[in-house]
């Protein structure tokens, strides 16, 4: 990133509308600076000791770009909009919203109302973003735009890879974690449903979106929105989804980088718009970080291009682990149940909350040892799968299905389920093993692509880690 976006998203963040009555300033610390750091990518570094509960960040309303904001910048070209504004918000004055008007504003003043507010935030952002990018320095948002990501920034992000047109890009995909895989399979049918309804609201005007356009603008939403909770009157807290499109996009703020845990600030939507404290002393050179929350590398590396597990050499050692990874046993588990003798099983199963779902994970992390375990769920659908179908029996006075007495004080926390582990883990062992042996020939790929032609392609090393993590979670299965 070039440090001149940073310095004129600054000079814009600090520069009053005319027409904005609530004369709200931005404020952002002098401790702070955005650097691009080797490890972490571009965050936020303090330049000198901060002390804890201390406001570092402010950015007012006016410069959020969310469902309501995108509303009010339409407001000014498109009646419909502005009526349905003015009936549920007070004295509302589109004049604040005003800018130059070009073949990007027609747009705006024909937007078909009703299909416009049918869109998700997430739809309706990115729509928006294309569209004023489009506008260059005319656009309102153009210095916060200059400060995203380029296209470039997204290559660790599984998805972009199967929408390549670079075949070597493509065989990587292909070799992904499988968990990892079926996230982003739906990550990319959301891409795709998303686009086309946009181009189907556009279709009408003489406009051209591309697909590696809406991308760029996609994945910058996905990266670097946070949770905002958006107005009643609005249509799209009325759908059952709407906790996705409570989301907005916060300039400067967008900077701060995320960890899985220790945090030392936390963000806080306020009536005046944004802001940012911290939550303990925060030294000199230290960066600024939020917290990601229980995500595993699957979830973190397809949503935001990275992962935050590192390991030191080839044997497997660590530095670092996250201790959210799993292992998805699911689809194994679930073909040995799709049997039509264990009908019953399934049956007593999906009653009791234990159908599906199932994991091995990180109990432990130690300098040189991880411990791994099964989930609750897991030895219960294990235990039940190795008990004798004919045990379970539907009941016709409660009208639900029996199970043998031990798998039920197991299920329902009055026994460890030791009587089971034994069973347990010879099955478990088989499942990692059968895993191991699909991950060794992933990796056998990856190597064998990796030495054609001497390719350097930089996903290849990254997708031969996750690959790697995967085995040791497998290889450190305990009883």
């Amino acid at each position: 990133m070039k440090d001149y976006n940073t310095e004129k998203l600054k000079s814009w963040l600090t520069i009053p509308n005319k027409n904005d009555k609530t004369k709200t300033k931005s404020l952002i610390s002098d401790k702070l600076k955005v650097i691009d750091d080797i490890e972490f990518g571009r965050c936020i570094q303090v330049t000198d000791k901060i002390p804890k509960d201390e406001m570092i960040i402010k950015i007012p309303k006016i410069f959020l770009l969310n469902y309501l904001v995108i509303l009010k910048h339409l407001s000014y070209w498109n009646s419909n909009i502005n009526d349905f504004l003015k009936k549920n918000i007070s004295n509302f004055n589109n004049e604040m919203f005003e800018t130059d008007e070009d073949e990007i504003t027609q747009i705006y003043s024909n937007l078909d109302f009703e299909a416009l507010m049918k869109l998700t935030s997430h739809q309706i952002i990115t729509m928006y973003i294309v569209l004023e990018k489009k506008r260059k320095d005319k656009s309102y948002w153009n210095e916060m735009f200059n400060s995203f990501p380029q296209m470039v920034e997204y290559s660790g992000i599984p998805m972009t890879w199967e929408l390549s047109s670079d075949k070597i890009d493509n065989e990587i995909y292909k070799s992904i974690p499988k968990e990892m895989l079926e996230h982003s399979y739906k990550q990319i049918d959301q891409f795709k449903k998303d686009i086309e309804i946009i181009k189907s609201l556009l279709k009408s005007f003489n406009i051209e979106i591309t697909e590696t356009e809406y991308l760029w603008a996609w994945l910058s939403i996905n990266t670097r929105c946070l949770y905002y909770k958006l107005s009643n009157y609005l249509p799209i807290t009325n759908k059952k989804d709407n906790q996705s499109s409570n989301i907005t996009m916060v300039p400067f703020i967008d900077f701060i980088n995320h960890q899985t845990e220790n945090s030392n600030c936390i963000a806080k939507q306020s009536k005046s718009g944004y802001e940012v404290y911290t939550i303990k002393e925060i030294e000199k050179d230290e960066n600024i970080w939020f917290t990601y929350g229980p995500h595993n590398d699957d979830f973190l590396q397809c949503e935001y291009g990275f992962s935050t597990s590192k390991i030191i050499n080839e044997e497997e050692e660590f530095k670092i682990f996250n201790k959210f990874n799993t292992i998805n046993l699911s689809n194994i588990i679930l073909k040995l149940l799709n049997n039509p003798k264990k009908k019953n099983v399934v049956n007593w199963l999906k009653q009791s909350g234990y159908y599906d779902d199932y994991t091995i994970g990180i109990e432990d992390i130690n300098k040189d040892k991880i411990i791994v375990k099964p989930s609750y769920r897991t030895r219960i659908a294990i235990s039940a799968l190795i008990e004798n179908e004919n045990e379970f029996k539907y009941n016709d006075d409660q009208t639900s299905y029996t199970c043998p007495p031990k798998l039920e004080r197991f299920s329902m926390g009055n026994s460890d389920g030791e009587y089971y582990d034994n069973t347990i883990y010879v099955l478990l062992n088989k499942i990692c093993s059968k895993i191991n042996n699909e991950i060794d020939d992933k990796l056998k790929n990856l190597n064998n692509l990796k030495n054609s032609n001497d390719n350097n392609n930089k996903n290849i090393d990254l997708v031969i880690g996750l690959l790697n993590n995967k085995k040791i979670i497998l290889n450190s299965l305990t009883k």
